[in-house]
């Protein structure tokens, strides 16, 4: 495997202008800023080849006018000829480029374990680095369904033993008079720490919202097995409550015996237990709207407090703590509780349930958070519940797309050099940053000329926000050591994953209470995705994501902007969203905005959630509030990028392509990065789950409040695509 490139100690400002724009070689600064670029203003002269021009013709349906629907006008074509393949609820070009990336992934982890030659003509066995061994070990266990189906729940029965002695506790807690709860919580503690199984709630551990540089122990709320609160209570998702309570009774009934075909009457009635014990913590739970309140979910307090203000002496959240981290309260510092009032309704429902219910409860989350990872029966049951039922998906994933996505997760970094010493072009970094540094442009311009500002200091705020932003292109400037995770060939595959969560527990843990690591990644480098991050101030583009559709080294600058430049922006906006505003430079929640300028952001805010809400899906109406986060940056980075587009030399010179202006191209490559097909369950479930609204929705909702689509696209103002002055959103 070819060694990752040396990461050298460089400067952090350019040379000749002192632009602090991200970490670059001075000859890099200077394709980057318009100071030190003699060719800056000279009209670029590219030849395009008709065969790679970035955008498909055969894609589109020209049956659609533009001005009906100009997502199926730009998608048409692709989404007639595309099914969804077996295997996966909805296929679009997220997943297609995942997709090849496993496929990639798969073929690089067969040449590591691929014994060479020596040059004589005799085998030779290939060195492996400790890192690629255990991704290779990891990765053939996952495999090896014989040896998996040979264990059956063999390596479950720690886990279970161990639910046992919880529920053993619990048993005699019932007839304490002092009710005690340390060794109910220290045991409970116990069932993360050693095998990563989660009840009652969860923790992690992430940058204080009020002191970015320091990082402390979050905790939230959990212990339910469907995917959300709203599945326990929305009326339209009853039949998926009788189906959850069959997939519960139906894994414990194949614990019992793996050749049963229907659930007992026994498991049936433990399952019931353990749904009315889940439907009492769902009743405290946020809703996913009010869980994106970043202010409403900051309760920083000690330990102390946390056990007085949640457990009331009811249950002992120290001692849980304690159990579970191997830190002592002094040790982990303050702490966040993000629903106080779920955390307050675990210690009544921990303290008090018949210890018959915790017993099935513990069970049933252990198998929970194993089914995917056992024998066939287990697995199958684990898919008809969570992707048939739920999402609508027809088949189950080919084995070894199912082991290649547990590898990632156990050693996703690990993955990642070998997928970017193979795949990733260090000289597309150069033009990534290049279209970085010109969307970043055009929000400074943005933010200077916005006239619903009206403070200067709540203008001066934004734009040193802005020119703070960091940036991170391609892979980790340092990756994850993996030295102390102990993978082995030989070892039961459960086994390896317990090995694995621990090992992410541990790193976690180390978080907690400690200065807050700026150089950490939240995506692997072969992850298909992009994100900004509020309390780091910074936005993250990892390598698979520097490939077609979203980027070319090979395309005119429409199609890169259209798609890249977009989500560049899209990613910029976030940091300006109404979450994302109420962080500052430094990453910290501070409000900077006056209340006039506040009070008509909001406002302005107001009119995308309408948008939003009058959207349907199937005859349910898009959560306006939910998505409106990522409705603002979707909308704020379109028209960031098609600012930036035009600021480009000989723009206005520009040669028709593929019979379309650049103006043109430049919108249909926004919309064709969102063509997208979707299973009916997979739709409606994303409306319950998803911040994102529906990909058509993304697609059409901002071009019709940009004035240049309506233009370029001769949209008249009687079509669906057309939006008066008076309705259009305007913010960023």
């Amino acid at each position: 495997v070819k060694p990752m490139p040396e990461v050298k100690n460089i400067p952090e400002k350019c040379p000749c202008c002192n632009n602090p724009w991200q970490r670059a070689t001075g000859d890099l600064f200077r394709m980057l800023c318009a100071e030190c670029d003699d060719d800056k203003n000279k009209p670029e002269e590219k030849e395009m080849d008709e065969k790679n021009t970035g955008l498909s013709l055969t894609n589109m349906d020209e049956s659609v006018l533009p001005k009906e629907n100009f997502y199926l006008y730009a998608n048409g074509g692709w989404m007639k000829n595309n099914p969804i393949p077996s295997g996966y609820p909805s296929w679009n070009t997220f997943l297609d480029l995942h997709v090849m990336s496993q496929e990639r992934l798969r073929d690089l982890l067969a040449d590591l374990t691929k014994d060479g030659n020596d040059g004589d003509g005799e085998t030779k066995k290939k060195e492996l680095s400790a890192d690629e061994s255990k991704v290779a070990a990891f990765y053939a266990a996952a495999l090896d369904e014989e040896a998996i189906e040979k264990d059956g729940t063999e390596p479950l029965k720690p886990l279970l033993a161990l639910c046992d002695e919880t529920v053993e506790v619990a048993r005699k807690l019932a007839d304490d008079k002092d009710k005690d709860t340390s060794d109910l919580a220290t045991y409970i503690g116990r069932l993360e720490a050693e095998y990563g199984v989660s009840v009652f709630f969860s923790f992690g551990a992430s940058p204080d919202n009020k002191n970015s540089g320091h990082s402390l122990c979050q905790i939230y709320q959990g212990g339910i097995g469907m995917p959300d609160r709203d599945y326990y209570f929305d009326e339209d998702k009853e039949e998926k409550r009788v189906e959850y309570k069959k997939h519960i009774a139906t894994m414990f009934t194949l614990l019992d015996d793996v050749t049963a075909t229907e659930p007992t009457e026994e498991a049936m009635s433990a399952a019931n237990d353990v749904y009315n014990l889940e439907l009492s913590l769902a009743e405290a739970h946020m809703t996913k709207t009010e869980n994106r309140d970043p202010e409403a979910t900051y309760n920083k307090m000690s330990i102390a407090e946390f056990a007085e203000r949640c457990g009331g002496g009811s249950f002992d959240f120290s001692s849980f703590l304690k159990g579970a981290t191997g830190k002592s309260a002094d040790e982990l510092g303050d702490i966040n509780v993000r629903n106080i009032a779920s955390l307050a309704k675990v210690a009544e429902v921990a303290s008090s349930v018949d210890p018959a219910a915790l017993s099935h409860y513990l069970k049933w989350h252990a198998l929970h958070s194993c089914g995917k990872y056992l024998s066939k029966v287990f697995v199958m049951e684990d898919f008809r519940f969570y992707e048939k039922v739920l999402a609508g998906t027809d088949e189950i994933k080919p084995r070894w797309k199912r082991a290649m996505a547990f590898t990632e997760s156990a050693l996703g970094e690990a993955l990642g050099q070998i997928y970017c010493a193979k795949y990733f072009d260090e000289s597309s970094k150069a033009k990534a940053l290049a279209i970085v540094e010109s969307v970043r442009q055009a929000l400074e311009e943005r933010l200077g000329e916005v006239d619903w500002i009206k403070s200067e200091s709540t203008r001066e705020a934004a734009l040193d926000k802005m020119s703070r932003f960091g940036v991170k292109i391609g892979y980790p400037d340092k990756w994850i050591d993996y030295t102390s995770l102990k993978v082995e060939n030989g070892d039961h595959f459960l086994a390896m994953i317990f090995k694995s969560r621990a090992f992410d527990l541990a790193r976690t843990v180390k978080e907690m209470n400690a200065p807050t690591d700026k150089d950490k990644w939240f995506m692997t480098p072969q992850t298909v995705n992009a994100y900004y991050h509020p309390s780091l101030n910074e936005i993250v583009f990892p390598a698979a994501f520097l490939q077609p559709p979203f980027f070319s080294v090979d395309v005119d600058d429409a199609i890169n902007y259209g798609a890249m430049g977009a989500v560049i922006g899209h990613e910029m906006t976030h940091g300006f969203d109404d979450k994302g505003r109420k962080f500052n430079a430094d990453g910290n929640m501070v409000d900077w905005w006056t209340k006039a300028d506040s009070d008509e952001y909001e406002g302005r805010v107001k009119v995308m959630v309408e948008q939003a809400n009058a959207y349907e899906v199937h005859g349910q109406s898009v959560q306006g509030k939910l998505t409106c986060g990522e409705n603002i940056a979707d909308l704020g980075g379109l028209r960031l990028a098609y600012r930036a587009l035009k600021a480009r030399p000989g723009f206005e010179n520009s040669p028709i392509i593929d019979g379309f202006t650049q103006t043109q191209r430049f919108f249909l490559s926004w919309a064709q990065c969102w063509r997208q097909n979707i299973t009916k369950e997979r739709s409606l479930q994303l409306l319950t789950l998803d911040p994102h609204g529906p990909n058509e929705m993304r697609c059409n909702g901002p071009l019709s409040n940009i004035p240049e689509f309506l233009v370029a696209f001769d949209i008249p103002d009687d079509s669906p695509m057309f939006k008066p002055v008076e309705a259009r959103a305007d913010i960023w």
